[in-house]
């Protein structure tokens, strides 16, 4: 297709210049069209609302004047007063919004202390019960091993007032059975057959030595008229050298 005559002419269509469209509106001024627009029917005022997520053609548009009368306010002072109550709606249903939260928070958190309290108190219960029952069976045995020593005591004591010759059995904890005297086996006799924790360290201490006394080997050839057996004498000498020692440590 030619698109220039002989002479030269163009023969193509000249181009259609464009339009420039409207200058962009600035916030105020596209907030103030918008808010007549709301006020101008319903269709105009939903979708303005919808847009905003607010009514905003709700607000009355009189002031009260200098001289208390009543003034209906100029397109600006309305859409600056529009504005202003929009933000207070949406500033106090963001405060509302932030309290509503902070009180589901801090009912959160306090149902997560009741439980916690709960728990600790269950978790309390139960300690104390294990306790008790622990406790209870520490004094059922602390009851048993003092009624032991009690007859071992007796049976000790017993036998010096009768001057009875079973006071090694007695000492060892065993009757009729002979063993070697250890310092242990008779500082626990004593400590526990005397019950150092109920009567205290210086009736303790007096008991040793009334007990130095009794088996200091002297005292004991002079009861049996000098004869005794050499293996008597020899578990009677260990006695006092292990009661003697003990009553030095309480002193």
């Amino acid at each position: 297709m030619a698109t220039a005559m002989a002479d030269g002419t163009d023969l193509r269509p000249e181009a259609t210049p464009e339009i420039p469209g409207p200058p962009p509106l600035d916030p105020e001024t596209a907030f103030r069209e918008s808010l007549f627009d709301a006020m101008a029917d319903d269709e105009a005022a939903s979708y303005w609302e919808h847009v905003y997520g607010q009514p905003i053609h709700v607000y009355p548009n009189e002031k009260v004047g200098p001289q208390g009368e009543l003034e209906r306010m100029t397109d600006d002072e309305y859409a600056a007063y529009v504005r202003q109550k929009m933000f207070e709606k949406t500033h106090a249903g963001l405060l509302e919004e932030n309290a509503r939260r902070e009180e589901q928070r801090k009912r959160r958190e306090r149902q997560r202390q009741d439980r916690r309290r709960e728990q600790d108190e269950h978790a309390r219960r139960s300690r104390k019960l294990q306790d008790d029952v622990e406790l209870s069976l520490r004094r059922g045995e602390a009851r048993k091993l003092r009624k032991e020593w009690d007859g071992l005591w007796a049976d000790y004591a017993d036998g010096w007032a009768a001057w009875m010759a079973n006071w090694l059995a007695a000492v060892a904890g065993q009757r009729g059975r002979r063993k070697d005297i250890t310092e242990e086996d008779v500082r626990t006799f004593f400590v526990q057959g005397f019950n150092l924790q109920a009567v205290g360290e210086r009736a303790f201490a007096a008991q040793l030595k009334e007990e130095r006394v009794r088996w200091h080997p002297d005292k004991i050839q002079q009861r049996l008229g000098g004869v005794v057996d050499s293996d008597v004498m020899r578990d009677v000498t260990a006695m006092f050298q292990i009661i003697d020692r003990l009553w030095g440590q309480t002193r």
